[in-house]
């Protein structure tokens, strides 16, 4: 009986903690139901996902340039070394102009 009687016999602290749980439950249904929140949040939900596109936008931008500028480079790094393997060839072919019995490149 006095099982019971505990029960039943809550403690200030224990009601205020219940009401403020059935007040934020109260209040989580109102939210739930409200045209103004509902707008609310499709709207933030809009805003994200524009604002994630932009930045997916700018971010394939950066990669495009950086991947144009790497081509750039290594096509600018191979015409220079062509024209340095040209230049050592070049040396290497020497005109020698009346040489014995010949007029051509020796």
């Amino acid at each position: 009986m006095s099982d019971e009687a505990d029960d039943r016999i809550i403690s200030r602290k224990e009601l205020a903690r219940q009401m403020r749980r059935q007040a934020y439950q109260r209040a989580k249904e109102q939210r739930a139901k409200d045209p103004r929140h509902l707008a609310m949040k499709e709207e933030l939900k809009k805003r994200r996902r524009e604002q994630y596109q932009q930045l997916k936008e700018k971010r394939k931008a950066e990669t495009a340039k950086k991947k144009t500028q790497a081509k750039v480079a290594r096509r600018r790094e191979q015409s220079e070394a062509r024209e340095a393997n040209d230049r050592e060839l070049m040396e290497l072919v020497v005109i020698r102009p009346n040489a014995k019995g010949s007029d051509e490149l020796n």
